[in-house]
Order: C-alpha cells, then sequence, then structure tokens
C-alpha cells in the first residue's frame, strides 16, 4: 500500500479506497507484521498507511450485487480459448458488456456516493472476482473518480488452489480499457524476500495456515500439491481524459456569420 500511494502520487494528493461489499472473497493486504488481514480491519490498515504519508484518504463502497449478473468485457485472448474445464472459458464465453454512454461525469451509484476527484483509486480483488463482481462496473466506478492524470491501481494475484491456474489480469485489463482508461503498468509484487539470488519461503503465519489448508484440500481430492504463493499483481491505469467535462460535441454552438437576426 505505502509503495503504490507513493509512487503514484505526491503528498497532498486526494486517494480513494474502494470496498467491496459484500467482498466475494477476502482481499488480503500486508499488516505491519507481514501478516495477512481481511475486511474492516484491512481497510483501516489502508487507510492509515496513506494517511501516514500526507495524502488524504476516502473509501467508496462497491456493491457488487447491484445491477444483476456479474458481466464483463470480453478479454483479447477471449477467441482463442477453446478448453471447455478451463474456468477462463465461461469468461470468455461472456457477451461484452455495454458500451459506456452518457457524460463522463455521470459516476455509477447515486450522487451521494460520488466524491472529489481522486488521483489515486485503489482496489484490491481476488482471483476469482469475476465469478462474482461486475469488473466493468467498476472500472467505471473508477473512471468516474479519478482527475484526468489520475492513477487506478488494482492488486490480485492468480490461484490454483482448485486444481487449475486462475488468471485475473487479461479480464481487468479489458474492464478497465472499455472503461477507456489507458493500460500503463504490470508490477510484480514479491511476497518472498530475495537473499543470494534466489527467493526464500518465509511465509507468515496466516499466509502458512492458509497453505496448509489449500494443501490438505488438493491430497483430499487427488491433485498435486500446490505451492506458496510467490508474488501478487499490480495493474496499473491511467484516466487520459476530465471525467468533469462535457463529451466533445455538445457545447454551446457557433453562432454561423450572417445568419439569424441583427444583421
Amino acid at each position: 500500500m505505502e509503495s503504490v500511494t507513493a509512487a503514484f502520487t505526491d503528498p497532498g494528493a486526494h486517494v480513494v479506497l474502494v470496498d467491496l461489499d459484500p467482498a466475494p472473497a477476502a482481499a488480503l493486504s500486508s499488516g505491519a507484521d507481514g501478516s495477512a488481514t481481511t475486511g474492516e480491519a484491512s481497510l483501516v490498515a489502508a487507510r492509515e498507511a496513506v494517511c501516514a504519508l500526507g495524502r488524504t484518504a476516502d473509501t467508496v463502497t462497491f456493491h457488487s450485487c447491484d445491477g444483476g449478473s456479474a458481466v464483463s468485457s470480453r478479454p483479447f485472448w477471449a477467441d482463442l480459448v477453446t478448453e471447455a474445464t478451463d474456468p477462463s472459458a465461461e469468461l470468455a464465453g461472456t457477451p461484452p458488456a455495454p458500451a459506456r454512454t452518457g457524460s463522463p461525469a455521470s459516476a455509477e451509484g447515486p450522487e451521494s456516493e460520488r466524491g472529489a476527484r481522486a488521483d489515486l483509486v485503489i482496489v484490491s480483488l481476488p482471483a476469482h472476482a469475476a465469478a462474482s463482481v461486475s469488473l466493468d462496473r467498476l472500472a467505471l466506478l473508477a473512471a468516474n473518480r479519478l482527475r484526468q492524470g489520475g492513477i487506478l491501481a488494482v492488486y490480485t494475484h492468480s490461484d490454483w488452489t482448485r486444481g487449475l491456474l486462475v488468471d485475473p489480469t487479461g479480464a481487468i485489463v479489458a474492464a478497465a480499457q472499455h472503461a477507456d482508461l489507458l493500460y500503463l503498468q504490470h508490477i510484480v509484487t514479491l511476497h518472498a524476500p530475495v537473499e543470494k539470488g534466489r527467493l526464500r519461503a518465509a511465509p507468515s503465519a496466516a499466509v502458512a495456515v492458509e497453505y496448509d489448508r489449500a494443501r490438505h484440500r488438493a491430497a483430499v481430492r487427488g491433485l498435486p500439491a500446490p505451492h506458496l504463493r510467490a508474488h501478487g499483481d499490480v495493474l496499473a491505469f491511467a484516466q487520459p481524459a476530465d471525467p468533469g467535462a462535457p463529451p466533445s460535441g455538445t457545447g454551446p454552438a457557433t453562432p454561423v456569420p450572417g445568419a439569424g437576426g441583427g444583421q
């Protein structure tokens, strides 16, 4: 949290933290001791970390259950997926979400949920978020919150505990681009320190417990033993436009010389 905030903002910037409610799975963040925290404690820790860097912090609740099914834009690789047992195939088969319409200033949600333009919007998404969260609506919410030049940073990670690798990065990129955000960067965040050119597995107590459970489930189902998660992913997007500006072509009409009265 500290690294992302410091990298993409200056002191005095306004940061918006997006809270998934109800969250499809516990969105993890690192506490002071490297342990995983969830829910309200995670949000409190994130706000404190942002404010400690001299930024202002605001929280926006994204109601994932609103608006019916979680339909998202088709990733660029959608037409290449042919394996029916691949969890990505279900996402690839979903129809594209409706195109963005109306004024860019009309944010998702009621007027009361809109606030000051943000320099940075941060959201944490679990690997299986696309199954229960409309990534398109989430990206639109972020796009309408950001000022021109503002950054959306999405933390996520892949998952293998159900027997197949699930990588949500393609779906997140597709949704953000569908909201007219520019894809800037994919940053790998290591969960293990590097010592003498090698990754050293040093999981916290909470991560070790999670791994033991995943290994037990794999053994019961006859699946290969899972690996410890070595890294997460931060996807960065920029808002190239001014969400508060009227769409092009909607300004006052320019009078044509020689037309109308008063000549």
